[in-house]
């Protein structure tokens, strides 16, 4: 009876459907064209959904101090990450230019 109930789990998890997640991106307004380009690119090969938002990387600076739920920030300069790791806000040691 085991044997059974395991393979109808290992079917059952096999053949339901995946629900593709998203990522909330904060773009800087300087980077709009190839970011569409490389988020086009992200969804076609993962399935996955890059939300975008675009604007002055000070912009979002205020919005991510004040609780905006973006999970990337893509900055125009190299300070602005750096503070948000200092302020407890970016994940340490994980930024990149």
């Amino acid at each position: 009876m085991t044997k059974v109930m395991y393979f109808f789990a290992t079917l059952w998890c096999c053949t339901r459907k995946a629900h593709a997640a998203e990522v909330s991106v904060a773009v800087a307004a300087n980077f709009t064209a190839p970011m569409q380009k490389i988020a086009l690119a992200f969804e076609q090969a993962t399935g996955h959904k890059a939300v975008l938002s675009f604007g002055s990387t000070d912009m979002f600076y205020a919005q991510i101090r004040n609780g905006a739920p973006f999970q990337v920030l893509l900055s125009a300069d190299d300070e602005t990450p750096i503070k948000l790791e200092k302020d407890g806000l970016g994940v340490a040691g994980k930024g990149f230019t």
